[in-house]
């Protein structure tokens, strides 16, 4: 049985009930990466510490980023060392596509 976390977690699912589009802003930045073994996006980068981020499992292009139901699709968030949120160990391995929110 896994045990309570101690403190609430910082990646939110959302939940997708019609098919839809993500427009980026103009300053966001599209990243790619993989997810460890421990449920951890592999997308170090310390310039974004503290920033949000949309989170896709799957490999979108900047001018497809379109997402259904049936597409899992997360709001996390960057830690103080620029670290990703968990998106959990189910994914492991699976590539995810990351839009990084920067303010404009």
């Amino acid at each position: 049985m896994p045990r309570e976390p101690k403190r609430p977690g910082k990646t939110i699912p959302l939940k997708i009930p019609c098919p839809m589009t993500l427009t980026p802003g103009q300053k966001d930045i599209i990243e790619y990466c993989t997810v460890d073994k421990r449920g951890y996006p592999v997308c170090f980068r310390s310039g974004y510490a503290s920033l949000q981020a949309t989170v896709i499992v799957g490999h979108r292009e900047r001018d497809d980023l379109s997402v259904t139901s049936e597409d899992k699709v997360f709001t996390c968030q960057f830690g103080r060392y620029g670290h990703l949120s968990s998106v959990g160990k189910e994914f492991e391995g699976k590539e995810l596509t990351v839009i990084v929110h920067i303010s404009e």
